[in-house]
């Protein structure tokens, strides 16, 4: 092969295209990693504990999770900081920012409230303290911050609802 211009140019592309690394994020992956993963933290506050109990009460209390507390932090904080990250490893764009800031917003709220007023209120379970008390730190904790926690929780949905239709991605919602 006779090298020209053209020639040179041509396997420059070639080699400037098969060196880079294509990434390219589907609707859907944005969606589920973003929106979808949100279904882990749908159980807020006393709807939070009410579940622990539940699944403790069902018999599937496990080393990792046979207190109240380590199923806070075994469970809920690491799959919040783990679909934190899978949202991170995501490069956003025009369409999917305003979505991925909700999400990021939400999942602050939510983390920081399961390390502080949730983990207070777990560790009143795991402590045995009286039902009364429980009861009233729960409420306490519902009073101050479930209604932020639903605000934050609809506006990412409201945002990756429209981003599904836009999307022609299916959104099946479950009866709650």
């Amino acid at each position: 092969m006779r090298l020209n211009f053209k020639n040179v140019m041509l396997m420059v592309m070639v080699l400037t295209i098969t060196a880079c690394e294509f990434f390219f994020t589907t609707p859907e992956e944005y969606f589920d990693r973003v929106a979808l993963n949100t279904n882990s933290i749908s159980r807020f506050g006393g709807q939070y504990f009410n579940t622990y109990l539940r699944y403790i009460n069902g018999g599937a209390n496990t080393p990792d999770f046979n207190t109240c507390e380590k199923y806070l932090r075994n469970n809920s904080i690491a799959t919040v900081v783990a679909n934190v990250k899978k949202i991170k490893d995501l490069k956003p764009t025009k369409k999917t920012k305003p979505m991925i800031d909700a999400a990021f917003d939400l999942y602050a709220f939510v983390l920081k409230s399961y390390e502080s007023d949730h983990l207070k209120v777990a560790k009143m379970i795991d402590g045995h303290a009286p039902e009364i008390d429980i009861n009233f730190a729960i409420t306490e904790m519902d009073n101050k911050s479930y209604d932020a926690f639903v605000q934050k929780y609809n506006k990412l949905w409201d945002i990756a609802e429209a981003y599904a239709n836009d999307n022609g991605i299916e959104v099946k919602k479950m009866p709650f």
